[in-house]
């Protein structure tokens, strides 16, 4: 008896171990909360502020954005373009070389643009993600945090983006649909 009492007792302390320290996606939802929503083109998705809305007068861009999604459709200061494959390049890798070299010397993102971090990100399904952070100075002068993500397989050519464009998130909320994304090569 007390053999099964302590075994009892060591497998409930094994378990909350585990569950408070995120073992095993205890508690982790991929599911939106209540103030948030999930929007996607084809294959990438990422979560937004509830409120966000997509603009349906949208065309797509030179450099392959398909669709645009904005806090607001009348005077945005926070937007996300994604397309589910941008034709820039076979990887994830050669497609964030096309905008990192287009920005600074086409000076398509305004002659103040400045790269910032550059780095590998793990996203489920994607053989290759990468992440371009950068800034630039809009008309009134004001500064503009951006940041771009690129993700493909090797089982295809296709590229998946998302670009972000910012006045007034915070890193952290940056950093949140960054962290949100989700691709499905699938689709």
């Amino acid at each position: 008896m007390k053999t099964q009492v302590f075994k009892l007792i060591a497998l409930s302390t094994i378990v909350a171990l585990l569950s408070s320290c995120g073992i095993g996606n205890a508690g982790v939802t991929d599911e939106p909360d209540s103030n948030e929503q999930r929007i996607s083109e084809g294959r990438i998705s990422v979560v937004v502020p509830k409120q966000w809305s997509k603009n349906p007068d949208f065309k797509p861009t030179l450099t392959g954005f398909t669709g645009s999604w904005a806090n607001s459709l009348e005077e945005p200061t926070d937007l996300v373009r994604m397309s589910s494959d941008h034709g820039k390049g076979p990887t994830a890798e050669a497609t964030m070389g096309y905008f990192e070299t287009n920005a600074q010397f086409r000076s398509t993102y305004g002659r103040e643009f400045k790269l910032g971090e550059s780095k590998d990100l793990d996203i489920e399904n994607a053989s290759q993600a990468k992440l371009t952070t950068w800034t630039t100075n809009e008309k009134t002068g004001r500064t503009v945090q951006g940041a771009w993500v690129f993700v493909s397989t090797e089982k295809d050519n296709a590229v998946a983006g998302v670009e972000i464009m910012a006045l007034t998130l915070s890193n952290d909320e940056i950093n949140a649909i960054i962290d949100s994304i989700e691709f499905d090569p699938s689709k």
